[in-house]
């Protein structure tokens, strides 16, 4: 069959990817383990599989002559056997019981599934931990199980690729380990820029972002992103100051702690409209922070501060020695 364009509707694998074969794959052939986005023989597998539509029973016996089957195949065949003896012996307790762990490791715990499984758990928990991954006890057997039944409990590379799905960004989470380091990070930088993170963004923007930070990304390129949205809407002359490396918390500072003062404030902020539509001239340039002080004095506030009354004093006092009647 001749290959089509990536437009062409008559050939519905045309223009594929990776990520696209997946689930394409589950379509056609139903479970399909993240060990084809990880080894790069499954990906090309599962890529021409898909374009080519095998059948499912193509795609089994295909699947067998991979060099991956050839290699892991009669292990996994093996832990298969044994996970069923396994589940035999484990069968008829109940899930429920508080007990539960020790029961299974009392029926259990001399068999080699058994063992195996507890090395990989173990081994997962530290990772999990340290990577700063929220799991359940639940989810800490399903993963494990599922790394250690298809012999991936010792594949690195696998297994980074397994970790690297399971993080992600729930707000009001408690964040651990190297995800609450990288948060901390982009946290603090974020509200240099005028952002609130849990705010500003997205669960799934800031997931993504920790997803990259343990694929390698630098934690940089991330705040590059958070500089970039922050230029929007501001005035050219902010942007060239941005561009030399402030913040634009670095810029606006000067003038927010003068509003303060003035205004006799505490709870002024860069993201107050006043800024917006006061510190920049007719050419978009910022005024001298000095000059803010005129501006201020028109501000609605200005007449309530003590600057204001002693103001109206001075000027009261004046007049009336103009008068003559004030020694």
């Amino acid at each position: 069959m001749a290959q089509t364009g990536e437009g062409d509707s008559k050939n519905p694998n045309a223009g594929l990817n990776y990520e696209a074969s997946i689930q394409k794959a589950k379509d056609l052939y139903g479970y399909i383990d993240s060990i084809f986005l990880t080894d790069d023989e499954l990906k090309q597998f599962l890529y021409d599989a898909v374009k080519n539509n095998l059948s499912p029973k193509e795609f089994a016996t295909r699947l067998t002559n991979t060099k991956w089957y050839l290699a892991n195949g009669q292990k996994i065949q093996a832990r298969g056997f044994q996970k069923r003896q396994y589940d035999e012996l484990i069968k008829d307790i109940d899930k429920s019981d508080s007990d539960y762990v020790n029961k299974v490791k009392n029926v259990a715990g001399n068999t080699d599934y058994w063992r195996g499984l507890d090395t990989t758990k173990k081994s997962l928990r530290e990772s999990l931990t340290g990577k700063g991954i929220t799991f359940t006890e639940s989810n800490l057997d399903s993963w494990s199980a599922e790394l250690y039944d298809l012999a991936n409990e010792n594949n690195t590379p696998y297994i980074s690729s397994f970790l690297n799905t399971k993080i992600s960004f729930t707000k009001g989470g408690k964040e651990t380990g190297a995800v609450a380091s990288n948060l901390s990070l982009l946290r603090e930088y974020a509200v240099r820029q005028g952002f609130d993170l849990t705010v500003d963004y997205s669960d799934a923007d800031i997931t993504g972002w920790m997803q990259r930070l343990d694929r390698g990304d630098s934690i940089e390129a991330i705040k590059r992103e958070i500089e970039v949205k922050a230029t929007i809407g501001q005035p050219e002359s902010v942007k060239n100051l941005m561009k030399q490396g402030l913040t634009v918390s670095d810029i606006y500072s000067p003038y927010v702690k003068r509003y303060n003062a003035i205004l006799q404030k505490t709870n002024g902020t860069m993201k107050d409209k006043w800024f917006s539509q006061n510190i920049f001239d007719d050419k978009g340039e910022l005024i001298p922070v000095w000059k803010t002080d005129i501006a201020l004095k028109k501000h609605e506030d200005w007449e309530f501060t003590d600057g204001a009354r002693e103001e109206v004093s001075n000027m009261s006092l004046k007049i009336l020695r103009d008068f003559g009647l004030q020694g």
